[in-house]
């Protein structure tokens, strides 16, 4: 049995350039896509603002959307999401 969490992906809609969004628990999330470049690895990154304004997101970026989306929505459902200093 895994002990991955899976994304709701039907919360999730596809914006006309490539991105992906959802508003989960008065968080807007946001999924994007990394290339590959210089010393920044490829992979899925993902950032959010909450209803206070407080900003969250991923450190490491990761190789699958549904990993990165399922990441989002347990920060954005979290009673104490990472701080804007801990968001990359």
């Amino acid at each position: 049995m895994s002990n991955l969490k899976h994304a709701t992906v039907s919360s999730w809609q596809r914006d006309h350039d490539g991105t992906y969004s959802a508003e989960i628990n008065g968080y807007k999330l946001e999924v994007t896509w990394q290339p590959e470049g210089g010393t920044e690895p490829r992979g899925f990154r993902w950032k959010g603002e909450g209803p206070a304004g407080q900003r969250i997101g991923n450190r490491e970026p990761q190789e699958e959307i549904e990993h990165a989306m399922a990441e989002a929505e347990a920060a954005a459902e979290a009673d104490e999401a990472p701080s804007d200093e801990e968001a990359a």
